[in-house]
This record gives structure tokens, C-alpha cells and sequence, in this order.
């Protein structure tokens, strides 16, 4: 058996390490190791920091070549954008302007080989063509903007369209040809045994072959041309063959009727207007104010179609005074409705309607402002130039009572070249005679006025303007010269459905001594323009001639409100005050008729008279010295000398 160890004894002292000595031996031994591990702990975050360092920087490298890279890739995309939207307007600019496209192409023409080598290609044939249309068009008068002539080739971009062989250019004219409304002109010029012949074809129909020597090539050039501006604009090449213009030397009235009509029944609906403008035009340059009438109604009855101011023109011109002005202040200026208008017209279309609306309210002074800067723009109120507006501004002044201003206006009248201004002037100078009153003179000038007017022939139809302007101021005059009887045989053919002509029956029927007869034509004036102030006034004078003053203020009041600047109601007011023994009162009226006729002989007079009998003779002394200056009627002198010697 193994040896038992021994067991020592209880309560016997066994030898052990010291334990002082244990804890400093564990507490050297405790610091090394911590020393050693913070300088390992150290290192191992030094290590940690500069890998962490490391990383970071790392990291931001990749983002920044992340963000740099979105960035290029984000500009890419808005590149490719730009570009597809670019190329999206280009097409889509592209496929409008080819919608809208309305211009004629002239295309090259098939020549000879040898008039090719000689200089005389299809281009030049073609660039030929385009010059003399280009040329006709300038010298067109018309307020309808020109319709633009092209070459065929120039838009001819060689830039082919990938995997197509189609150039752009070829691309556009397809464009063009499918959605736009050209008129493309194409031909050839061709040798003959007498000579060459030009074949011109509008839009591929069949052509119009001229024919003549070689030498006459630019004649024949012409020739073609007017052909191709006849098909691809009528109403232009209409005013081109009857206004007056070089080269002209007989107006084609008929020839332009005839295409005008034919537009007017074949055309589309925008050419129908235009041609029955061009017919409204041709009936205004002529003077036949009823044809052009019934032409412009056309128009209005179609569409709301820009007409310029064409139609309150003439329908003021055979006294339809009512619809001229309901026309004129409803006519729109505005860009919109101008469109197709030339520009270098919207000025003088202003002008005139402006001389219009003033007219038609009796506001003569305005009326005249406006005929004297028609003057200075060179006319457009009937087409017949500066001297329709001279012979409008002698017929205002006249309104005005201004026989003075009259008189210096006739007298510093250019000569004219033609027999239809000339007939015009001479109907003009009647009409300023009758609205001062001068009736022996329109008597004694009338009618050698009609005589010169009925010998023109077609460049003037005389029958509107005798029967509407002429022949009604020569019966009132026949009538306050006594010629009752003349007065009603001239007047009773006047049209009953002038206005002008209403009013002057009623005159006449007054100095017959017909009061009836003379209320129901001013009435019937009045219902058929209750707008225009004259008849208003007319009728106030005949009831103050008759001894009733209260109903003349009444009319006289009415015309007032619709003329507020006519004078010849407010002086008519101011008369029948003092008929009335209110001569006071009467002073306010004369004084606000001055300021819209100050040159009125008769108004000075009454002024003076109305002073007297309020007791102010000394300004009544300057409205007599006024009078004594300006026109008056034989009575009216012998009244003024009469107060003059009280």
C-alpha cells in the first residue's frame, strides 16, 4: 500500500508567504500591465482612427465621384432634352408656318437647252416672273395686305434627313403643299415658227399660253404674269386694271366687274368678301354709291369681316345717314379686327371714320379738323385722293356759316386732272353755296354742275350724286327764290329713301305755306335717322317761323342732345327765347353757339340784337362790328344796318 502523508498534528504552526510583500508584489506587477495595455489599448486607436481616417476619405471620394457622376449623367439627360425639345419646336414651328403659309411660289421653268447656255435658265425665267408680279402688287392700290410671291427654290436647304435621301427643304415644300394654302405657279417657255410661247399653270391647272417674237420676251413676261395675278388674286388685279396708275390709259371697268363677280359667286367664303369689297370699291372710285351699297351688305350679311370703313362711306353718301353712324361707332379699331389690313391704311381708315361720326352729328368743327389732316395723309376718303377731302372741308365750313373760310378754300384749290374730280368740284362748290344760303348763286351754278357731271362718261357715275347732292339743294333754292312750282317738280323725283331729301321736301313744303305736309316729311326724317340732329333743328327753325317758339325750343332741344356741338339749334334756341321777350336768357345760348360756329354772320347778328334789348349796347356795338365781317344774307344786312343806325 502507498504511504499515507502525515497529518500533522492539531494547533501545530505551518511556515506561509508574507502578505505585505504579495501586495506589492501584485500591485508593481498590476501598473506594468496596465501600463503595457494602455500603450496596446493606444496604438489599437491610433490604428483605428488613422484606418477610420482612411475610410472616410475613401468614402468621400466615392461620393464626390458619385455626385460628379450624377451630375454629368443629369446633364446628359437635360442635354438630350433641350435637343428633342428643340427639334419638337423646330417640327412643330415648322409644321405651323407650313399651315399658315400663303404666299404664291413661282417654281423654275422649263427653257430650251440653248436659252440655258445662253444665260436664260429656268430660274432667271422664273426670277422674271416673280420681279413683275412683285412689281404689280406694289403699285396696287388696295387696303388688304399684298399676298407674299416666292421662288420655288429659295428655301431649297440641302440638308439631307437620315435614311431618307429627302432634303429638309424638300420636306418643308411638302409640308407646305399639304397643309398650307399656296398657289404654286409653274410653266416652260418653248420655240415655235413664229417666234417662243409662255405657258404659265396655277396651281396645276390647265395654263395660259402667250405667244410672240423672241424680242418680245418681257412683253410676254408681263402678260404671263398678269395672267397668274388675275388667278391667284382677283380682287387685286381688279383694282390693278381700273385705278389709275402708269401705264393705265383706260380704265377696265368692265373686265374688273367681271372678275369680281365671278370671285364673289365661286371663290371660298374669305375671297367672296374681298370681292365684294373690290365691287364696293369699284362702286365708291365711280361714284355709284347705291352698287356699292348693295356690294358692301353683301359682306356685312356674310361674316364679321374686316371692311375698313368702306360701307359708312357710302351709305353717308346716299343719305342713309343712320346706318353710316350706327356703322362708323361700331366699326372695331382694335388690332384683331384690322387683320388683313395694310398697315399704311389704318391711318387714313381712322381718319375718316373720325370726319364720319363728326359729320353725321353736325360737329362741323371737328368735322373740318379731320378733312384738313385727310389733306395732309393724301386722301382715302373716296378713293379719289386729297381733293374729295378739300371738297368735305368746304362743305363743313359751310355748316359753320363760314362763307369767308369758304371762299378762301375755293380759291386755293389745286387744278385737277381729270373729268370726274372736276365734276366732283363743281358739285361740291353748289353744295357749300346752298349750306350758306347763297341760293341765287346755286341757282345761277347748278346747272352747269349737272351738265359737267352727266358728260364724263364711266369713270363717273353722275346719278347718285345729282339726284342725292345736286338736284334737292337746286329745288330748295328754286323754292326760297320764289319757284314754288320748279322747287316741286325737281323735288318730287328725289329717292324717298335719302334723308337729305326728306328734310329738304319738308323745307320746301314750308315756304309753300304746307305746314302739314311739311311736319309729316320731317317726321318722316326723323323716323328714318332719329340719331342725325339736322331735320331736329329744321324743323325747329319752320315751327319759330310760324310763330310757335315753345315747340321750336322743344325740337331744338332734341337736336342738341344729339348734336351737342351743333350750333344751329342753340342759336335757334337762343332766337326763340327772344321771341319770347326773354332775351336775357337768350344770351347764354348764342354764347355757347360761338363756340362751335365762330365765323357765323347771323349768329354775331342776333347776338348784338339780343344785347340791345337786355340793355348792353356797348357789347352789342362788337357783336354788330363782328357780323359787319362775315357773310351775311341781303336780309340780314338790312337788319344790321337798321340796328346800326338806332
Amino acid at each position: 500500500m502507498a504511504e499515507k502523508p502525515e497529518i500533522a498534528e492539531a494547533g501545530a504552526e505551518t511556515p506561509g508567504p508574507d502578505p505585505a510583500a504579495i501586495a506589492v508584489a501584485l500591485g508593481v506587477a498590476s501598473r506594468e500591465r496596465a501600463d503595457t495595455f494602455l500603450e496596446e489599448q493606444t496604438r489599437l486607436v491610433r490604428l483605428q482612427a488613422e484606418e477610420l481616417s482612411h475610410e472616410l476619405n475613401v468614402r468621400r471620394w466615392s461620393l464626390w465621384v458619385r455626385h460628379l457622376s450624377g451630375l454629368l449623367k443629369l446633364t446628359f439627360e437635360i442635354g438630350l432634352a433641350v435637343v428633342a425639345l428643340g427639334v419638337a419646336c423646330f417640327i412643330a414651328a415648322a409644321v405651323w408656318n407650313a399651315a399658315h403659309s400663303e404666299g404664291t411660289v413661282i417654281e423654275s421653268f422649263s427653257v430650251p437647252p440653248d436659252m440655258a447656255a445662253r444665260g436664260l435658265t429656268g430660274q432667271v425665267v422664273a426670277s422674271q416672273m416673280l420681279d413683275q408680279l412683285t412689281a404689280m402688287q406694289k403699285i396696287t392700290q388696295s387696303a388688304r395686305t399684298g399676298r407674299p410671291y416666292a421662288s420655288g427654290w429659295g428655301d431649297d436647304l440641302k440638308v439631307e434627313i437620315p435614311e431618307t435621301g429627302v432634303s429638309i427643304g424638300e420636306a418643308y415644300r411638302f409640308l407646305r403643299r399639304w397643309l398650307g394654302n399656296e398657289t404654286h405657279v409653274s410653266g416652260e417657255l418653248v420655240r415655235t415658227p413664229a417666234g417662243v410661247a409662255i405657258t404659265t399653270r396655277v396651281d396645276g391647272n390647265s395654263g395660259a399660253t402667250v405667244r410672240g417674237s423672241e424680242s418680245d420676251l418681257d412683253a410676254l413676261l408681263v402678260q404671263s404674269a398678269e395672267h397668274v395675278y388675275r388667278v391667284a388674286q382677283p380682287d387685286r388685279y381688279a383694282r390693278y386694271i381700273f385705278f389709275p396708275r402708269p401705264g393705265l390709259t383706260k380704265p377696265r371697268f368692265e373686265e374688273a366687274r367681271a372678275i369680281l363677280n365671278q370671285a364673289a359667286r365661286e371663290a371660298v367664303p374669305a375671297e367672296r368678301a374681298w370681292a365684294w369689297i373690290g365691287l364696293g370699291v369699284l362702286g365708291r372710285y365711280r361714284s355709284d354709291f347705291r352698287a356699292a351699297s348693295i356690294a358692301y351688305r353683301n359682306v356685312t350679311s356674310m361674316t364679321s369681316f374686316p371692311l375698313t370703313i368702306g360701307p359708312a362711306v357710302v351709305e353717308a353718301e346716299i343719305s342713309h345717314p343712320e346706318y353710316a353712324l350706327s356703322w362708323a361707332q361700331t366699326f372695331r379699331q382694335d388690332r384683331n379686327s384690322l387683320d388683313g389690313i395694310d398697315p399704311n391704311f389704318v391711318v387714313g381708315i381712322r381718319n375718316t371714320r373720325r370726319h364720319l361720326i363728326a359729320f353725321l352729328q353736325s360737329d362741323y368743327q371737328s368735322a373740318a379738323a379731320a378733312a384738313q389732316t385727310g389733306i395732309r395723309l393724301g386722301g382715302g376718303f373716296s378713293l379719289s385722293g386729297s381733293d374729295e377731302y378739300r371738297n368735305k372741308l368746304m362743305e363743313a365750313l359751310s355748316l359753320l356759316h363760314d362763307g369767308i373760310g369758304v371762299r378762301a378754300t375755293w380759291n386755293s384749290l389745286p387744278p385737277l386732272d381729270t373729268p370726274a374730280d372736276n365734276a366732283r368740284r363743281a358739285i361740291a362748290r353748289v353744295v357749300a353755296e346752298g349750306e350758306l344760303g347763297h341760293f341765287q348763286a346755286v341757282v345761277a351754278l347748278g346747272p352747269d354742275a349737272e351738265k359737267t357731271a352727266s358728260a364724263v362718261g364711266e369713270t363717273f357715275a353722275a346719278k347718285d350724286a345729282l339726284e342725292i347732292h345736286l338736284r334737292p339743294l337746286l329745288a330748295l333754292a328754286k323754292a326760297r327764290t320764289g319757284d314754288i312750282a320748279g322747287a316741286q317738280a325737281l323735288i318730287a323725283a328725289s329717292p324717298l329713301d335719302c334723308y337729305d331729301c326728306l328734310r329738304i321736301r319738308a323745307l320746301i313744303a314750308a315756304e309753300a305755306k304746307q305746314p302739314k305736309q311739311a311736319d309729316d316729311w320731317f317726321a318722316r326724317a326723323i323716323r328714318d335717322a332719329p340719331s342725325i340732329p339736322r331735320a331736329y333743328a329744321d324743323w325747329g327753325k319752320v315751327l319759330l317761323e310760324r310763330g310757335q317758339p315753345d315747340a321750336a325750343i322743344a325740337k331744338f332741344r332734341q337736336a342738341n342732345e344729339r348734336g351737342p356741338h351743333f350750333a344751329d339749334p342753340l342759336e335757334g334756341w337762343g332766337e326763340a327765347l327772344m321771341a319770347k321777350n326773354q332775351s336775357h336768357r337768350a344770351l347764354a345760348k348764342f354764347a355757347q353757339a360761338n363756340q362751335y360756329a365762330p365765323s357765323w354772320g347771323r349768329l354775331h347778328l342776333k347776338w348784338g340784337e339780343a344785347l340791345v334789348y337786355a340793355g348792353k349796347k356797348d357789347e352789342a356795338r362788337k357783336q354788330f362790328a363782328r357780323a359787319a365781317q362775315l357773310d351775311l344774307a341781303p336780309a340780314e344786312k338790312s337788319e344790321l344796318a337798321r340796328f346800326n343806325r338806332v
